[in-house]
């Protein structure tokens, strides 16, 4: 009895200490991930000044010339912030309106100054710099307990929640969306996009909260054992999803999966990560895998990337009639270095496949299109958008050209109907 008695007491103190090493980690994580929240933060409400000062900078000018560097700022300057916001727990609806009002106004300040048209540029940028004061502003109230570290991640996330929140995200990204109608309203073709980003024709039949689980537990079946909770996205997403939360032994993450149609919009796994590195042959095939079960399968691999504990590789939707890549329906996903699991996934361009159409293709003759000093070196079908955000069937080319003795290498897109030069960069 006595034995028995010990055997339960030593179990007991056992468990205590296992889980109290296990608190002890996520408690550890959630600190890491809350530091990492709070830099960006930090980088975006920087930014943020700084894009405001480049906006007033070019109101200086009656001639483009005069503020082309600030242009510029302005379009790297919205791009960064998009970035740091894109990885926040932020609203939807807030995060979604501020990303298009980043992006449209960085277009407008790289495309306005071939128009011409500088007495347009200054009553947008008037606006638009008054309007980003305002953004500015309330960004440093919402943000402000988290940045100064007196916020948890637990806690920041309650205050995600109209029912708990201390700030108005929804009146915020309102606010928002309202400058983006006012300052740059949508052309035509632009309103068509806007259509195919909010997945409005979609009519792929809806999953349930259990379904949705039941897809996470089938393609994470090492992470799914242990879910915190499952919500509903909030009012005011550009579409419904499914936000599964989740915690197993180190790791902790999210996955997002549409109501309609059951297809994954995004995954991210935070854990520590090992020392040991796989051979990237290995990786891929492993992530390839993973995609087919997810079913994802008209994916080819593009290009990937490295940091010190993961790959990140990009995958091309094909479209069948040309075997042509579709670069607007792009997959990407982040492979951990050190075990092949996929630590993270964003599949929100892909799921808001383009609607692609026949085109002539016209015969070229590659030898009088271009310099006697240039050589294509490869040649792929491509559907890439334009500056007037149509899908047009190209000619992907790589172009090579000696350079005074070093030879410089390019992308070339062509369009197959019109010939037209749809984009030309020089490769790293």
């Amino acid at each position: 009895m006595k034995k028995m008695i010990f055997v339960l007491v030593y179990s007991l103190a056992a468990l205590s200490i296992f889980s109290y090493g296990k608190a002890a980690e996520n408690e550890q994580l959630a600190i890491a991930l809350s530091g990492q929240y709070a830099n960006k933060m930090t980088d975006a409400s920087k930014k943020l000044e700084e894009l405001d000062t480049a906006v007033k900078k070019t109101l200086l000018f009656n001639e483009a010339e005069g503020s082309s560097k600030a242009r510029e700022d302005i379009w790297r300057l919205s791009a960064d912030i998009k970035n740091s916001v894109s990885s926040l727990p932020m609203d939807p609806s807030f995060s979604t309106s501020w990303m298009n009002y980043l992006g449209r106004l960085g277009n407008f300040a790289k495309e306005a100054g071939g128009t011409g048209d500088n007495g347009e540029y200054h009553r947008v940028m008037k606006v638009a710099s008054k309007n980003l004061r305002s953004m500015a502003d309330e960004w440093q109230v919402a943000t402000a307990d988290m940045v100064s570290g007196n916020l948890s991640i637990a806690d920041w996330n309650n205050r995600l929640d109209v029912a708990d929140s201390g700030h108005d995200w929804a009146g915020m990204g309102t606010s928002v969306k309202q400058y983006t109608e006012s300052d740059f309203p949508l052309t035509a073709s632009e309103s068509d996009s806007m259509k195919k980003k909010e997945l409005r024709d979609m009519a792929d039949p809806k999953v349930t909260r259990e379904e949705a689980v039941t897809e996470f537990k089938k393609l994470f079946p090492h992470l799914s054992n242990e879910t915190i909770g499952v919500e509903m996205s909030k009012p005011g997403s550009p579409y419904p999803f499914y936000h599964i939360r989740f915690a197993e032994n180190q790791s902790v993450g999210y996955i997002d999966i549409t109501e309609k149609g059951g297809h994954v919009l995004s995954f991210l796994s935070e854990r520590p990560f090992g020392k040991e590195s796989l051979p990237f042959e290995d990786l891929k095939k492993k992530a390839e895998v993973f995609l087919k079960e997810a079913g994802y399968k008209d994916l080819v691999y593009e290009e990937a990337r490295e940091n010190n504990t993961v790959w990140h590789m990009v995958y091309v939707r094909v479209e069948p009639e040309y075997g042509a890549k579709v670069f607007s329906d792009t997959i990407h996903l982040k492979v951990a270095k050190d075990n092949a699991n996929i630590v993270g996934l964003d599949a929100s361009e892909y799921i808001r496949k383009e609607k692609t159409t026949r085109q002539p293709i016209t015969k070229k003759d590659w030898k009088t299109f271009f310099h006697s000093g240039a050589n294509v070196v490869k040649e792929e079908l491509a559907y890439v958008e334009n500056d007037r955000l149509e899908q047009r069937l190209a000619h992907y080319l790589t172009v090579t050209l000696d350079e005074n003795g070093e030879i410089g290498t390019y992308t070339v897109i062509i369009d197959t109907e019109t010939s037209e030069v749809i984009k030309t960069e020089k490769l790293q």
